[in-house]
């Protein structure tokens, strides 16, 4: 569901771009496509040959609260992403969250599609090269981040994932419940269904994968199935699970190469790992994620 016109046309004309003091010449620009709202940082100098970061906030955030949580646009400054944070909004979910188990107008539709389109079209508009993404998702956020990950194979090439789970687990809201109780879970089902998005083709993203053993709104079980679904489409094996300062942490290895890793935080709940307190759903004292997340993903 989109925005109603009148809405939307009010929300753009009280939404303006800010910008960072002259010094730095850092952006961090709002607006809307297409009836969908969204923030876009662009560090003060964009690295042409990196990727554009798609960073999906989770229910009851926005993209500011996410952005400050994660201390996102810090870690792409270093490396000269930009990122751009699409937000939900209360009219298409009552908690703002992604409605990532609707499939109804097919796996590159409804948000999916918006969201990709939004990628494509507004860094554009900044000059920003989006020919390769790299999706980052916090719980329901997570979620769509695999979505996207599946319908894009070509244009996703790393995913980073927080307390969320395995491809179309759910079609329903009521079975998407059942999914982040760890109901129901089938990793290699899951790896099936997502290479068929491109006509047997999985994608070949490098992915990061996060949860907290204490989370009590998404299942850690999620975790394993996930790790379970990218390897299958990625051809990793896992090797030995190691202690990582406050955090289980695991690799799988596709011939020499290392395709997917795992990360699951003791102590935490439904949460970012390593997060600024001032945001929502965060656990300051484990690891970094976006600052390992990014090295994993694009480099140091």
């Amino acid at each position: 569901m989109r925005y109603p016109r009148i809405a939307c046309a009010l929300l753009a004309s009280l939404l303006t771009v800010s910008v960072a003091p002259a010094a730095s010449d850092e952006q961090f620009v709002r607006g809307v496509h297409h009836d969908r709202a969204y923030r876009l940082y662009l560090p003060a100098a964009v690295a042409p040959s990196q990727p554009l970061i798609v960073a999906l906030h989770g229910c009851a955030q926005t993209p500011e609260d996410f952005a400050l949580g994660t201390r996102l646009n810090r870690a792409a400054a270093r490396r000269g992403l930009g990122v751009l944070y699409p937000m939900q909004s209360a009219f298409a979910n009552p908690a703002r969250c992604w409605n990532w188990f609707d499939f109804s107008r097919g796996p590159a539709g409804g948000e999916i599609g918006e969201i990709l389109e939004l990628a494509r079209e507004v860094p554009r508009a900044h000059g920003v090269d989006a020919s390769r993404l790299v999706v980052i998702g916090f719980s329901a956020g997570g979620y769509m981040a695999v979505n996207l990950t599946c319908a894009a194979p070509t244009i996703v090439v790393g995913v980073g994932v927080m307390a969320a789970g395995p491809y179309r687990c759910a079609e329903s809201a009521r079975g998407g419940i059942a999914c982040m109780r760890g109901e129901g879970l089938h990793g290699t089902n899951a790896a099936a269904r997502c290479a068929a998005v491109g006509g047997g083709r999985g994608p070949a993203a490098r992915a990061s994968l996060w949860h907290g053993d204490g989370d009590s709104v998404v299942s850690p079980a999620n975790l394993g199935v996930l790790a379970t679904m990218f390897a299958h489409l990625l051809g990793g094996v896992a090797g030995p699970a190691e202690d990582a300062g406050g955090a289980t942490h695991t690799v799988y290895r596709a011939q020499d190469r290392v395709v997917v890793e795992t990360w699951l935080v003791r102590g935490m709940g439904h949460a970012w790992s390593g997060g600024d307190p001032r945001g929502t759903h965060t656990f300051p004292p484990g690891p970094d994620a976006t600052e390992t997340m990014l090295r994993f993903l694009v480099g140091p």
